[in-house]
Formats: structure tokens, C-alpha cells, sequence
């Protein structure tokens, strides 16, 4: 454990260099839950704190007296925590998982219950709380193949990080026959996707409409990692109106640059002028206006599924505003998703090569257009209810223990 800590350390102080809020998860400071007891959320990034709003007002609802914590490990899923999550007591940077740092707030804190969103297991963390008497749930829990294999290999060290969780609720069938070669069936049931349950944000969108007119070509390309803006950007039908929206805050200079550097007319959404000029993108560098822009286009594509080392991000978000999804093969991570969205014809999975032709034949055939939003709009609908599960889930375990 001494080599973990150390290499751990490393690798914090060199991704720091680029990453600040890594530095600062070193010396966050621990929230005072005036003696109430805790209940500590801890969402990765944007999806899954996005994904744990509708279960989040429920736990508030049932634990009132409760002080609410939430954490992520990073800059944009604590932004989006604030914005999402606008009733927790503190919010704050998961600390490092160093023994020494969750030590302490394991001790401090103690808390009743700690709930991780869908997957980030942290060996020292989970000891700590198990240690003071926490109980530890995941939810909407899942588990890829790959990691699966890589868990089953090393089956002693599986064995410790999960028996420190009580309880497994799980998105499906499939994410629980993996997690039954590294832990307990007892303590594994399925809790349901909890993006399936994300609603659509309210927006007013009058203010644009007089920039953008309804039938105007308008997409939104977003959570984009390099180099899927160049690729894309040189791919589209040069005709289009793009919101572009990279996924990480850290390259909105870094986007603009290449926009320029490719003569593409743009501007950016913090220097948005009363009137649009012959600007066709628009590069959305403030966070939380992806409701705008999907209200706004009549479909978005949604990246980090270009990038074979990404593996996608929520392609159902879209639908909840009645447009369509596209996205790329490499979608590991959303393979529920995936077929969801296939099976219900609310978007088409594309490459590279593929996606000019498969827009032009989108936006020159209206019938095609209807039918993908109609089924978007009805896929947003369905499925609904793994949050109310997952909390009844939640306080049955609770009354036992």
C-alpha cells in the first residue's frame, strides 16, 4: 500500500502540471457537517452527476435532517454539481486517495452512508469509511468488459476492494454477471440506469430564435475531445450552423486556436454579439448550455465516441429535447445506450467517412427527420424509474442495518 501511495502521488503532481484541480484535490479542505449525519454522493464528472439529480431530491425528501456532501473528481463535474445538485450542505473535490488524506476524513465526517455513481472505486477511501462504520452503496453501478477481465485477473486485490462495498445496484443484466466473478451475489441487485431518468433542463430560447431561424441547418457537435473538432469540422456540409462544445474547459482556447488556424469563421458564446455575423460555429466555452443548444439544433453529435480512448458519453442527453443523436463506434462505455437508442431509431451510429453523407440524406429527406425526432422524443419518455427504484433499494438496506 506504501507503493500505491507513492505512485499515486506521482501521478497527481504530473497530471497537476495540466490539470490543476488535481493539485487542489491534495489540500481540499474537509466540510464541517455540524454533527449531522453524513450522506456523501460522490459522482465522477458531468455525466453521472447529472444522472443522480432526480435520486438526489428523493434522498433529500426521505433524510431531511441529513447533511449532503457531494464530491467529483473534476473541475466541470463540480461545476455541474452546483448547478445540478443545488440542495447539497458542501460540495467539494474528491480528496486524493492517499491513507493519510482519507483518513482524516473518513474520521471527520464520518459518514452514514457513502454512494458512489456508477463506477471510481478508491482502495484507502473505501477502508477508511468501512473502518468508522459507513456503509458504502453503488449505484446505477456498471463494469466493462475490459475492466471486468482485469479485475478477474487480479482476484486477491478485487477481492479486498470490493468486499469494502455493502451494496451493489446495478444499471443490468449484463453489468451484474460481471460484477459476480469479483464480488458477493448476495449483495448485488439491479437498481436501474439512472440516466435514463435525466429530464430536460427548462430553457428560453426566444433571444436566439431571432438569431437562428427554425428551419436553419443548425447541429450541435458536442463533449468533443482531440482530435475529433479538426475531423469533424472537416467533415461536415460546409452549409451548417454548429454549436461546438468540447468536453473539458481546459481546451477552449486551445479549440479556438485550431478554429482559426482553420480559417472556420466563429465566435465564441462568451463574446456573443447582438446580431450573428457570417460566423457558421459558434464555440461554447461556458459550461451548462448544452439544453440551450440541443433546443436550439435539429440534431446533435455527440463525440468521445470518435476517440478510441474515450468510449462516448450520455447520446441519449439529445433526446430529451427532441432531436436526434449521432455518434461514432467507439462506444464502449454507453453500450446500454447504445442499443437503446438503435433499437428505438432515435439516432445512427457513424464514422468518419460516413457522416457527410449521412447528414445530407438526413436534412434533405423531411420524412427521415420526423421520424428520428418522433422516436427521440418518445425514447426520452421510456424506460423512467430507476431512481425511484434504486431509492426504495436504498432504504430497505438501510432499515437492516
Amino acid at each position: 500500500m506504501i507503493l500505491y501511495d507513492l505512485i499515486l502521488l506521482i501521478l497527481t503532481l504530473l497530471v497537476s502540471i495540466k490539470k490543476r484541480y488535481h493539485f487542489r484535490r491534495l489540500f481540499a479542505p474537509i466540510p464541517d457537517s455540524l454533527n449531522k449525519d453524513v450522506i456523501w454522493i460522490h459522482a465522477v464528472s458531468v455525466g453521472e452527476t447529472k444522472s443522480v439529480k432526480t435520486l438526489f431530491a428523493s434522498l433529500q425528501r426521505a433524510h431531511p435532517d441529513s447533511f449532503f456532501l457531494v464530491t467529483t473528481t473534476t473541475e466541470t463535474g463540480l461545476a455541474e454539481a452546483r448547478r445540478s445538485l443545488a440542495g447539497a450542505d458542501a460540495y467539494s473535490y474528491l480528496p486524493i486517495d492517499l491513507r493519510w488524506i482519507v483518513r482524516r476524513w473518513a474520521q471527520n465526517l464520518r459518514p452514514k452512508l457513502f454512494i458512489m455513481v456508477e463506477s471510481d472505486f478508491w482502495p484507502n477511501l473505501l477502508a477508511a469509511i468501512k473502518k468508522t462504520g459507513g456503509k458504502t452503496i453503488l449505484v446505477s453501478g456498471k463494469l466493462s468488459v475490459r475492466s471486468a477481465r482485469r479485475f478477474a485477473r487480479f482476484k486477491f486485490f478485487s477481492k479486498k476492494l470490493f468486499d469494502r462495498i455493502d451494496l451493489f445496484l446495478l444499471q443490468n443484466e449484463e453489468d451484474a454477471e460481471r460484477f459476480f466473478h469479483v464480488a458477493e451475489r448476495g449483495r448485488i441487485q439491479i437498481g436501474g440506469n439512472l440516466k435514463l431518468d435525466y429530464k430536460p433542463v427548462p430553457v428560453d430560447t426566444s433571444e436566439w430564435r431571432q438569431k437562428i431561424s427554425p428551419t436553419e441547418r443548425a447541429i450541435t457537435l458536442s463533449c468533443t475531445h482531440a482530435p475529433e473538432e479538426e475531423e469533424l469540422l472537416a467533415r461536415l456540409p460546409q452549409d451548417l450552423f454548429v454549436f461546438l462544445a468540447p468536453r473539458h474547459p481546459e481546451r477552449f482556447d486551445e479549440v479556438a486556436r485550431l478554429l482559426e488556424k482553420k480559417n472556420i469563421p466563429f465566435t465564441r458564446w462568451t463574446k456573443l454579439v447582438e446580431k450573428r455575423g457570417g460566423e457558421r460555429v459558434v464555440l461554447v466555452d461556458a459550461m451548462g448550455q448544452l439544453p440551450i443548444c440541443y433546443s436550439l439544433s435539429r440534431l446533435a453529435i455527440v463525440a468521445g465516441s470518435f476517440n478510441p480512448n474515450v468510449g462516448g458519453h450520455n447520446i441519449l442527453e439529445p433526446c430529451m429535447y427532441g432531436i436526434p443523436t449521432f455518434f461514432g463506434s467507439h462506444m464502449f462505455s454507453q453500450k446500454e445506450l447504445v442499443a437503446r437508442v438503435l433499437a428505438a431509431k432515435a439516432g445512427m451510429q457513424v464514422t468518419y467517412e460516413t457522416l457527410a453523407p449521412v447528414l445530407e440524406t438526413f436534412f434533405n429527406t423531411p420524412s427521415i427527420e420526423t421520424e428520428m425526432g418522433t422516436a427521440a422524443r418518445a425514447l426520452a419518455e421510456s424506460g423512467r424509474g430507476a431512481s425511484a427504484a434504486t431509492l426504495q433499494m436504498i432504504e430497505r438496506f438501510l432499515e437492516k442495518v
